[in-house]
């Protein structure tokens, strides 16, 4: 008997094209190309789920029996597909769960985030963390240029006032 069948294999280089859930069992699904550039789907079940409150311990969890497939999506997108699947467990058709965690995941400019608590203001910095990162252009990109300059239009901008002033360096 070959031991090579009954090994753990982990794979060394993931590719993530797809992520989504799966609703009856809950499960996080993940579609993937591996090193050699074969599709996947990976079915990762999601354990404990809670009917209301933080679903930061199952993201945790999953995240630690799933290392290997889940290290290049981030923490928000992981954290936004179990939130749907609390979301529909507790009785919510598809349709309004999806739209009330758009709201919940999106940033509203005019939002005062200092009337927040302390766990939403994290939620909405991770939020902003994970959107920088996808529109970061990087070395190498196709758009990427060294040392941007650009000139902002000065007409309509306003005089501050406080900083304006040549009386103290005079």
């Amino acid at each position: 008997m070959s031991e090579s069948l009954h090994t753990d294999k982990k794979e060394p280089s993931i590719t993530p094209q797809f992520i989504g859930v799966r609703l009856k069992p809950p499960a996080v699904a993940l579609r993937y190309l591996t090193a050699s550039g074969a599709p996947r789907v990976r079915l990762m079940p999601v354990r404990g789920l809670p009917t209301y409150g933080p679903v930061t311990l199952q993201v945790a969890q999953l995240r630690q029996r799933h290392t290997n497939y889940l290290s290049k999506v981030p923490d928000v997108r992981l954290e936004k597909l179990v939130r749907l699947l609390q979301e529909v467990s507790c009785g919510r058709q598809m349709q309004e769960a999806v739209e009330a965690l758009n709201k919940e995941y999106t940033i509203d400019p005019n939002q005062d985030l200092n009337k927040l608590s302390d766990v939403d203001i994290e939620k909405k910095k991770k939020i902003m963390d994970s959107s920088f990162v996808l529109s970061q252009v990087k070395p190498g990109d196709p758009d990427y240029e060294y040392d941007k300059r650009v000139d902002f239009a000065t007409e309509d901008q306003q005089d501050a006032g406080w900083d304006s002033s040549d009386e103290f360096y005079g």
